[in-house]
């Protein structure tokens, strides 16, 4: 798997890219993904790729399956993964300070107002509409990542399998990948004989 990390080439100017830049542009990221580690993939999308040009469109895809594929938050292994890509240890690491110093001053204030406010009936209607926009999010999310992900037959094949068995029969989403992964193995395998 190989990273395109450019500037100044075919895709235009970019944006300055040290240490600092990649803390602050996650630092930017972090308050705005309510949701989850998947909502945080358009914002990362949308700074990395097309504002400052970091990386390429294509990155993208390769950069969610490790980050899903590994133990831990996605948005902390997007993080470390784009971080390391672009400025080894020291881009990893803070990539994560970027993600984590706003999420936690952020959710400090949010456990405590929610702890002396829940019971108000305006806290509870915001939680009521705040679910239903953060899963609008994550489908929109998915679809901008599937529509470069499942891009002939057998990506559609794995693709339907991996959602029924998901959803019908609750199977584990490691094994979800482990068998995704094997089933490219074997068709890139046969694929590559004819």
């Amino acid at each position: 798997m190989s990273f395109s990390i450019y500037k100044n080439n075919e895709a235009g100017e970019s944006h300055q890219l040290n240490v600092i830049s990649i803390f602050l542009v996650f630092m930017k990221i972090s308050p705005l993904t309510f949701g989850g580690g998947v909502a945080i993939l358009a914002y990362i999308e949308s700074e990395v790729v097309h504002k400052r040009k970091w990386m390429k469109h294509d990155d993208i895809p390769n950069i969610v399956t490790v980050a899903q594929s590994s133990p831990g938050s996605v948005a902390i292994n997007t993080a470390i993964y784009i971080g390391y890509t672009l400025q080894g240890l020291t881009g990893a690491i803070s990539a994560v300070l970027g993600i984590i110093f706003p999420a936690a001053f952020i959710i400090s204030i949010l456990t405590y107002m929610y702890m002396t406010y829940q019971e108000l009936p305006l806290v509870q209607g915001a939680f009521q509409g705040i679910r239903p926009a953060i899963v609008g999010l994550i489908m929109f999310t998915a679809y901008k990542i599937g529509k470069r992900a499942i891009y002939d037959r057998f990506t559609l094949v794995i693709f339907l399998l991996s959602a029924g068995l998901l959803i019908i029969l609750a199977v584990s989403p490691f094994l979800m990948i482990i068998g995704g992964g094997l089933a490219g193995v074997i068709y890139q395998s046969i694929w590559n004989r004819r």
